[in-house]
């Protein structure tokens, strides 16, 4: 019996197909991950515990958005006890004084949409209000 082995035709493997298929993975992984990150929004949330009184709640723009109705997609805003509108916040944030302008305190119910609250700080830094953050409201009872 003669050896198989002998009578096997020689297998060229081509590898320039192989290499290019690895070199457009390599660019596609470098294109794919250099892309800069979005800048977002930095929040720094309050340490926990019970809130600190604040002395100046006059010198302050608080804006408390209650909890939309059903039907509603937007809650009732009450900028320093005064009901006020989407529509006239602009004019009261560029109407407020320098020592107002340093800080908008944001207090706002858990079923508030999140467009609200943008649309807000959107208005806010359009009216160079320099710091927005935000408060937790208490719920009773606890």
């Amino acid at each position: 019996m003669k050896d198989p082995r002998k009578k096997r035709p020689w297998v060229d493997i081509q590898m320039t197909p192989m290499i290019d298929a690895v070199f457009l993975l390599l660019i596609f992984f470098m294109v794919a991950t250099s892309f800069s990150p979005i800048p977002g929004i930095r929040v720094k949330l309050p340490p926990p515990g019970l809130p600190q009184q604040q002395s100046q709640t006059s010198q302050t723009l608080i804006l408390r958005i209650s909890d939309p109705q059903p039907g509603s997609s937007v809650g009732i805003m009450v900028l320093n006890d005064n009901i006020i509108s989407i529509d006239r916040l602009l004019a009261v944030f560029q109407g407020a004084t320098l020592k107002q302008k340093d800080m908008l305190i944001i207090q706002s119910g858990r079923s508030v949409f999140h467009e609200q609250i943008v649309t807000v700080m959107d208005l806010a830094k359009r009216s160079d209000i320099k710091k927005i953050g935000f408060a937790m409201v208490a719920r009773e009872g606890i």
